[in-house]
């Protein structure tokens, strides 16, 4: 009998664009709780649909610390994420999974970012190499998650990026920046 689950001649693997939510998919919004807060970043869904194209799965990798702190609760912020992945359906956008971690950053979780758990879950989840996988994000946390779990970190200089961008010399890698989502089509093959 074959042992199907160590043998990986059968399995596809998957690239994917892992994606923060405020400040890179949605214009940034401290603690958004609520639908009418989202909005689209100008050129988003453009570009999201590109990086899909290009066979890329899009994972939405978010800290929610204000459902942690009682700001709101886990169905707000699902309200948020069915609205989100509404507006970019539009334009052809498919997000294949989203993490969310509920957790204050005192609560010392697993799951927070920077910790690269939640892009581990989502490799294990979704046959992910993370080694051939991009994190675009906006905080220091998005970038050293990314670099925790062998991911290549995109820094966009819209909601933190502009205070992020201040750090970057401490990374012992390069780190590439984008003045908004839009432009990270570059760096498609």
């Amino acid at each position: 009998m074959v042992d199907y689950s160590t043998n990986t001649s059968h399995t596809h693997f998957n690239k994917a664009l892992f994606l923060d939510r405020d400040g890179v998919i949605v214009n940034y919004v401290p603690y958004l709780s609520k639908p009418e807060q989202v909005k689209l970043p100008s050129g988003a869904g453009e570009a999201l649909r590109q990086w899909q194209d290009a066979g890329y799965l899009l994972i939405i990798i978010t800290n929610q610390a204000g459902v942690g702190r009682g700001y709101y609760s886990l169905q707000d912020v699902e309200k948020v994420h069915c609205y989100i992945q509404q507006q970019y359906s539009y334009f052809g956008v498919f997000f294949t999974d989203i993490f969310v971690c509920p957790h204050r950053p005192d609560d010392k979780c697993f799951c927070r970012k920077p910790s690269p758990e939640m892009l581990i879950n989502a490799s294990n989840k979704h046959h992910i190499v993370l080694s051939q996988s991009f994190f675009i994000g906006d905080a220091f946390s998005d970038l050293e998650a990314a670099i925790r779990a062998n991911c290549k970190p995109i820094l966009v200089l819209t909601g933190r990026g502009l205070e992020t961008v201040k750090k970057l010399a401490q990374y012992p890698i390069q780190i590439k920046v984008f003045k908004e989502l839009f432009e990270t089509v570059k760096l498609i093959n």
